[in-house]
């Protein structure tokens, strides 16, 4: 089975794989074959009922599909940091994705200011808990250069 296959299925935990699949790679082997499809996924999956607790699955396909969409617009990687609040800084600076810069004291509650290590952006992030720990990226505009 493909990615885009378990996309257009219909089934609830197909749809949901395809999606953390996207959301959770920048391999663009497997993220770039997706992009020409994104209309027609978004079609595919706009009227599924894929559940959630605290808010609704659909909400993730939708930052995927945005992910593609990036993608397809040739933007950094990190465009897709605002939005989703399940950016752990500290996950992504492990990945090489980013680079902290500098963090707040710890505790439930703090802030990082983080750069792309691809574009050389620098975003502030919030760290919040209710229910879960979440994270807002909110791009600053600069790029620090890599």
């Amino acid at each position: 089975m493909t990615l885009l296959e378990d996309f257009l299925s219909g089934e609830t935990d197909r749809v949901l794989h395809a999606t953390w699949e996207v959301l959770g790679s920048r391999d663009p082997d497997l993220v770039d074959p997706l992009v020409p499809h994104a209309a027609r996924i978004r079609r595919a999956t706009e009227k599924l009922d894929l559940g959630g607790l605290i808010r609704p699955n659909s909400a993730n396909v939708d930052f995927a599909l945005t992910k593609l969409e990036h993608r397809g617009q040739g933007l950094c990687w990190c465009e897709d940091y605002p939005g989703p609040l399940h950016w752990d800084p500290e996950r992504e600076q492990k990945a090489g994705n980013v680079r902290i810069l500098s963090t707040s004291e710890p505790g439930w509650s703090m802030t990082y200011e983080c750069e792309c290590t691809v574009c050389g952006r620098v975003f502030d992030v919030e760290q919040g808990d209710h229910h879960f720990t979440w994270w807002r990226w909110r791009p600053r505009g600069v790029k620090r250069g890599t």
